[in-house]
């Protein structure tokens, strides 16, 4: 309060210095996943060179069993350096220099194009199963949907790839994720704090926090049942689910401080 009565100007660090970054912690049981992986990485190893001399002695085998393995290793190799399918370097502290933004991250076309691959490997070696052997009718009941869902999947991340529409966008009100054929906006007041799981083998990470309206419209769904929160991102737009989940908090913290500021002045009362 100045001496004439009236409000002195305010100030926020947020106005003059980007927010305290965290850095994210690190899952639980880190170590004792990747030795598991690494072992993983190295039978599929060896039966890739099994594979390789089936294919030289004529084994009709030897090419699916090359395959099959020979995803499971590139799987590996994937989990243990995953930086190799990072494309954006930068880290959060860099991008909030961007706020208020827009800022639009896109994903990867190069991990879209990988992945693309790997389903497409998995579907091909079921369906080569069930089109070459013998097996019984239990096992084809299993198997023929799982063809099915990975020959699709691999499709629709070719279809994402060439599309280039996979996206998210970064704003004073909140961010947008947009997909190939639609998008969802959801406001920084209604969202929690980000924070990076581990989920299981299959999917290792996760982004997930709260988003009050999906609490609003009771659709949580099975997202609460399985990371125990209503919301995930599954994407990381190129960055590690770390440098997002940390860019996302950072920006988050900015809009909602500079929100009590706003609210504060007589005028917007």
């Amino acid at each position: 309060m100045g001496d004439n009565g009236r409000l002195g100007p305010i100030h926020s660090p947020s106005m003059t210095q980007p927010p305290t970054l965290h850095t994210a912690q690190r899952p639980p049981r880190r170590k004792r996943t990747s030795l598991l992986v690494y072992v993983c990485l190295i039978i599929s190893l060896v039966f890739v060179y099994l594979g390789t001399e089936m294919i030289r002695d004529g084994a009709e085998a030897g090419i699916p069993v090359t395959l099959f393995f020979g995803i499971c290793a590139a799987t590996g190799v994937l989990q243990i350096w995953p930086q190799l399918l990072q494309r954006d370097s930068r880290s959060a502290a860099t991008m909030l220099v961007r706020y208020p933004g827009p800022l639009e991250l896109k994903a990867a076309k190069g991990k879209l194009l990988v992945f693309s691959l790997l389903s497409a490997g998995f579907g091909g070696v079921i369906l080569w199963m069930l089109l070459h052997e013998s097996l019984p009718p239990l096992k084809q009941l299993i198997l023929w949907p799982g063809a099915a869902f990975f020959l699709f999947g691999a499709v629709m991340l070719l279809v994402r790839a060439a599309k280039n529409g996979t996206s998210l966008r970064l704003g004073r009100d909140g961010f947008e994720t947009q997909q190939v054929w639609n998008g969802r906006t959801i406001r920084w007041q209604d969202t929690s704090e980000f924070s990076v799981i581990n989920v299981s083998r299959a999917v290792s990470k996760l982004i997930v926090f709260d988003d009050a309206a999906v609490e609003r419209a009771g659709t949580m769904g099975l997202n609460r049942h399985f990371v125990g929160r209503n919301s995930s991102l599954g994407e990381t737009y190129g960055l590690t689910h770390e440098a997002l989940a940390e860019l996302l908090n950072a920006w988050r913290k900015r809009a909602l401080e500079q929100d009590a500021i706003f609210t504060r002045w007589p005028d917007n009362q």
